[in-house]
């Protein structure tokens, strides 16, 4: 019995079962085996699950959950370090907020004042979405942050401007809004948790971090900027869709905004305001978030019902704590500094001129980006910076910089945690954010890439 029900299950079911078995089977039947290899194989494991899309993202952090902690390949602390990540916590209240903008309506209202203003088009739509993402990310300093708060308001926008389930002009509204407050922010130094590593490591390897305003002139004009106008462009291109229904251009009187309304739009604007002024005032994002989510679950506050976890989808929650975790595995067991080292031997950067030595920069952060994912890049590189500018005859500065060519790249939603986590949320596939990410990673290899490299030379960092 149990072998027919085997043969019932899908090809690709019957392979991650074997992938899992065989993992498992190699970790608790060879228990002293080289530390680096079995962490190997539960990383490779996991990556490939969370890549393929084969099992469901949160089940695959739940499977490697599992297979560290029954296997022993790394302390408690390492294994659940995603649990303990302020990352984690924003998730859990952007959750609460989202949950909270559906509940009082406060994104459906938001959604008609917006509609008149994004409607005389489909481009204007895509265009103005990506625009907002990109805007956000100059006043947000968090990600997750920014893809959480506008996650329901895009869903509610969609369905304002007529783009029902289905449609694909309705992923091109959604997910070119998730887009343009991701892909183009790696550009702005605050704006993503990348960044940020790289700006802790500049600070203890090399002396001093970057500014602000130095790491904009570098990054923006090309991979910010320029990434953004060929992001709606690719939008417009591989989701095309006619335009907003009539009825969503008309500029009608909006309803007043009710009570529980007026109390979320002020807590969300504190909310920004605190974001905005973390250097100043040194709270995480994530505790601001957490802050506003405890007034949001409050009993009486009439900003959530009467049982709100309810409502709360934790699957991108377990998601991002396993997507942690796997970073703090590859950077705690040595992983992650092993393959940086192997793939800079394999590296001919002493013979090559100052082109390749950008691209093969670039392209081994970009590599590295894959394999650790994107917050692992900056933690395993920038300490190889010295060495690197040795080999090279860059500076160090520049050696660093190079990085954010590499990770700004995205091959596939599971690098980026703040992704993952909208798609789950807006219940769009992940097939669809996987073609952008390649079409947009092709176009930045052949076109982004030597632009931005001609930048470097005028600017004179190379």
């Amino acid at each position: 019995m149990p072998a027919l029900l085997l043969l019932r299950l899908p090809v690709r079911t019957l392979i991650v079962l074997a992938g899992l078995l065989g993992v498992a089977g190699f970790l608790l039947g060879w228990p002293a085996a080289d530390p680096l290899l079995r962490v190997t194989s539960v990383m490779v494991l996991s990556i490939a699950l969370w890549a393929t899309g084969w099992l469901a993202q949160w089940l695959t952090a739940l499977v490697f959950f599992t297979l560290c902690t029954v296997a022993g390949v790394a302390s408690a602390d390492t294994v659940f370090a995603g649990f303990s990540s302020a990352a984690t916590w924003l998730v859990f209240s952007g959750l609460v907020i989202g949950a909270a903008i559906h509940y009082t309506g406060l994104g459906s209202n938001l959604a008609s004042r917006a509609g008149p203003l994004l409607s005389p088009s489909y481009r204007l739509a895509v265009g103005g979405v990506v625009a907002l993402g990109l805007a956000m990310a100059f006043v947000m300093p968090s990600g997750m942050g920014r893809i959480v708060l506008l996650t329901p308001i895009l869903i509610t926008l969609a369905d304002h401007l007529g783009y029902t389930e289905g449609r694909r002009g309705r992923t091109g509204v959604i997910l070119g809004g998730m887009m343009g407050t991701f892909l183009p922010t790696y550009a702005i130094l605050p704006a993503n948790v990348p960044n940020n590593v790289l700006m802790g490591a500049a600070e203890t390897v090399l002396g001093a971090p970057p500014s602000y305003s130095a790491y904009l002139l570098l990054h923006f004009p090309v991979l910010g900027l320029l990434k953004a106008v060929i992001l709606v462009w690719v939008m417009l291109r591989l989701f095309p869709d006619g335009d907003p229904r009539p009825e969503a251009r008309q500029a009608a009187d909006s309803p007043a905004l009710s009570g529980a309304q007026k109390g979320l739009a002020w807590l969300l604007v504190a909310a920004v305001l605190l974001w905005l002024s973390d250097a100043w005032h040194g709270v995480s994002p994530a505790w601001i978030g957490m802050a506003i989510a405890l007034v949001c679950l409050f009993p009486g506050s009439g900003l959530m019902k009467a049982q709100p976890l309810q409502s709360l989808n934790v699957e991108s929650l377990i998601y991002v704590a396993g997507i942690v975790s796997l970073g703090a595995l590859a950077h705690e067991s040595g992983l992650g500094a092993y393959l940086a080292h192997s793939l800079l031997v394999a590296l001919p950067l002493g013979e090559a001129g100052d082109a390749a030595t950008f691209g093969l920069l670039g392209g081994l952060a970009m590599a590295l980006g894959s394999l650790i994912t994107l917050p692992g890049v900056p933690a395993v590189l920038t300490p190889l910076a010295p060495e690197m500018a040795t080999i090279t005859g860059w500076s160090p500065e520049a050696i660093a910089m190079s990085q954010v060519v590499g990770f700004s790249t995205v091959l596939l939603p599971y690098q980026a945690p703040p992704l993952v986590v909208g798609l789950i949320s807006a219940r769009l596939p992940l097939r669809d954010a996987m073609r952008i990410l390649l079409v947009m990673a092709t176009v930045s290899l052949i076109v982004l890439w030597p632009l931005d490299y001609l930048w470097w030379q005028l600017l004179g960092w190379i």
